[in-house]
């Protein structure tokens, strides 16, 4: 557990929210997170921007905003985890809200997401909708409020990530720091909170993400950052064991569907949908034809698809 920062602050009957941005080699993108930070409808707010190059980078853009921003130049660069953690042992305020460099508060996201905990003692996260970069928009739904621990161990969240969480101080002085994980480190916080409070949301989207800017969360580095996040998290899966068999079996289908698409035959996606076929509880069938036909490759496997789909067509009519 860390020390809890300073203890936190009020403005009156309004408590002070810390916006906590890391960036690394971004500047052209931190100044629009900065600009949004700064248009925010709720007041107060603090802003700490957490600069991970290393080498001081961000100094010009601290430079630019000295006025508005707390700049932390870290002297060595320790990833995502390690840049929040700086700038969270930095804040003063009674919530927390994490910025990615490269996404987009809207200016009313503090104030909607605040008003949910100062008006529920009972819950420790809001969050709100999301809009991504490609246009397309994404809400919460029922099953992502109140106890949300299943649903964070399924890596079924979103719109619920980091960026759109507004969180309780005491919460994260409880969690921090975490682990450095390679991927999957949303997802690894998110289960710690979601083991001590309950969350809420705003039923629109209030933050704008950048996903086609972060290599992190995408591609094979996806399936990577769930394996470490359930080795993070074994005793909390060990307590789900459906969920746990359920998620393997997703991850090995998934990874092998993508590997198929990079390559026309492949042994490691003959060995993932294998895996798929060995956890796959309801889905078991579904997994093993995905294995027996993935043997001819990505033209096997796709015509195998396309057979599944016309069958639950058919079951459904």
């Amino acid at each position: 557990m860390s020390e809890s920062p300073s203890n936190p602050k009020t403005d009156g009957d309004r408590p002070l929210i810390s916006i906590i941005i890391p960036t690394y080699y971004r500047n052209d993108l931190l100044e629009e997170a900065i600009e949004s930070a700064l248009e925010q409808t709720y007041e107060p707010t603090e802003i700490i921007v957490v600069d991970d190059s290393g080498e001081g980078n961000a100094r010009p853009v601290f430079d630019r905003y000295e006025d508005d921003i707390r700049g932390i130049v870290r002297e060595q660069n320790g990833g995502d985890v390690h840049a929040r953690q700086t700038g969270f042992e930095a804040s003063n305020g009674t919530y927390v809200n994490f910025l990615d460099d490269d996404d987009v508060l809207l200016p009313e996201k503090l104030s909607k997401t605040a008003s949910i905990l100062r008006e529920n003692d009972e819950v420790g996260v809001a969050f709100c909708g999301v809009t991504q970069d490609d246009g397309w928009e994404c809400v919460p739904g029922s099953e992502m409020i109140g106890n949300v621990l299943e649903q964070t161990l399924k890596f079924e969240t979103f719109p619920c990530y980091t960026g759109s969480m507004l969180i309780q101080n005491r919460l994260l002085t409880e969690t921090l720091p975490l682990p450095q994980l390679s991927g999957g480190n949303d997802s690894n916080l998110m289960i710690e909170l979601a083991k001590q409070t309950q969350f809420d949301a705003v039923n629109e989207p209030l933050v704008y993400n950048r996903r086609g800017s972060s290599g992190i969360w995408v591609g094979l580095n996806r399936f990577d950052g769930m394996r470490e996040v359930i080795e993070a998290q074994h005793e909390t899966y060990e307590r789900y064991p459906q969920i746990q068999q359920a998620v393997q079996a997703r991850i090995g289908f998934l990874e092998g569907a993508h590997r198929l698409k990079r390559s026309i035959w492949s042994a490691k996606a003959l060995s993932c949908f294998a895996r798929a076929a060995y956890y796959g509880g309801d889905d078991r069938k579904k997994h093993t034809l995905a294995f027996l036909s993935s043997i001819f490759g990505r033209p096997g496997f796709d015509g195998a698809i396309r057979v599944q789909r016309l069958l639950d067509r058919q079951n459904r009519a």
